[in-house]
């Protein structure tokens, strides 16, 4: 079969596709790739491809390119009569415009089971929705692993993710627009509720919070409108709690370095055991995996999904230690990785001094979950997880 991919302009993104079309590759198929940057060569030599080979399917994370045109104002994929397919990375309520207007051929992928339930409530115009967990970057592990000079393990515990305070606050809306109720208390009703109860989804927690203001029988599209509107306490609500894992570790003796920004930010960011890299592109990360004994994650806020820290500490050949969710009990119910509660965080000090005071442990769970990734959690399983949804 056919596929085109979509690249240019998120270094992740494209490392997800670089992952996913050398895995549809390897099964027989053959992929395409637009530049997004660069429409102008890219896509008549995408028309001219067509034309000969018929492409089957268009690949795209995150809605890329779902609105390309055609000189008639018409939308590509439905006048060239191409399937679109969107994989989700992140929830379906940061794309909520996208998905309303994808083209008519669609099919979403989504990383939380939760997600599924979310897009078939909202979106009537998404023909199929199915869950495809995160999944680790092997290819480009291990040619990071053949040019790296030496497998010492140096760092301790590494944490890579950004405290994206900043992004968050620009998606706060303007609170007197929203005419039901106060939106700065409904706001902090939720983020309490989140906090306090950390296995309650976003969605959720807004929802029962507006069955308390009375506006249980809201329509679906306000409902949803609303949900979208106050989406950013998902991110407080992750945020507060990474940095709360990161905190408690550091205040405890354990150096720990993170990747992102936002870091320099925090009021303790002057702890001497906190080692703040700054950000780097995607695939900058592997080479301190691959020199980590421990890959800290948090996930965010997927209570049934995962997080491509997961399989790709995993690969790295790291101990991985996350919070858990129902996802994670079926994907690795035999240790593979260690596995906390948001709700007693102040656990994970003691997770981690048995991990790094006994080197023979620590090997065995890297070796499980190096394995159990290996088997089950790369880009290989999930383009036969794409192919068999596509029937092809």
């Amino acid at each position: 079969m056919n596929f085109a991919f979509i690249k240019g302009l998120y270094d992740t993104l494209d490392l997800f596709s670089e992952e996913l079309s050398g895995a549809l590759e390897k099964a027989g198929h053959n992929c395409f790739f637009l530049t997004a940057t660069d429409l102008g060569k890219s896509l008549p030599a995408f028309i001219e491809y067509h034309a000969i080979h018929h492409i089957d399917a268009v690949i795209a994370f995150n809605n890329l390119g779902y609105n390309l045109g055609t000189k008639e104002g018409g939308n590509l994929w439905d006048a060239l009569q191409i399937l679109y397919v969107d994989i989700l990375m992140d929830h379906p309520f940061h794309f909520d415009r996208q998905l309303q207007n994808l083209p008519v051929k669609n099919l979403l992928f989504v990383i939380d089971r939760n997600h599924v339930d979310y897009v078939e409530r909202y979106y009537d115009n998404i023909k199929s929705t199915v869950f495809l967990p995160h999944a680790g970057c092997l290819n480009a592990i291990k040619e990071v692993s053949r040019k790296q000079e030496s497998d010492k393990r140096d760092i301790d515990i590494l944490y890579a993710g950004a405290l994206s305070r900043v992004l968050i606050e620009s998606l706060i809306p303007d609170f007197d627009s929203i005419k039901e109720f106060d939106g700065a208390a409904f706001s902090q009703h939720c983020l309490d509720r989140l906090i306090n109860s950390p296995s309650v989804t976003t969605e959720e927690c807004i929802r029962q919070e507006l069955s308390k203001e009375g506006l249980s029988s809201l329509s679906r599209e306000r409902e949803r409108e609303l949900i979208t509107d106050f989406r950013f306490l998902d991110g407080y609500a992750c945020s507060f709690f990474r940095e709360q894992a990161v905190r408690v570790l550091c205040e405890n003796g354990f150096k720990v370095a993170v990747l992102g920004l936002g870091w320099e930010q925090c009021d303790w960011a002057d702890n001497e055991n906190l080692v703040i890299l700054g950000k780097v592109g995607a695939k900058e990360v592997f080479p301190y995996m691959l020199r980590s004994k421990i890959v800290l994650n948090t996930l965010t806020w997927f209570k049934a999904g995962s997080h491509d820290r997961i399989p790709n500490g995993m690969l790295s050949g790291a101990a991985v230690i996350t919070d858990d969710s129902d996802y994670l009990c079926e994907a690795f119910p035999n240790g593979e990785c260690v596995r906390f509660p948001l709700s007693d965080i102040m656990k994970l000090p003691g997770i981690v001094s048995d991990i790094l005071s006994d080197g023979q442990k620590r090997k065995e769970l890297s070796k499980k979950g190096y394995e159990s990734a290996l088997m089950n959690h790369t880009w290989e399983q999930r383009a036969e997880t794409i192919l068999a949804a596509l029937e092809f």
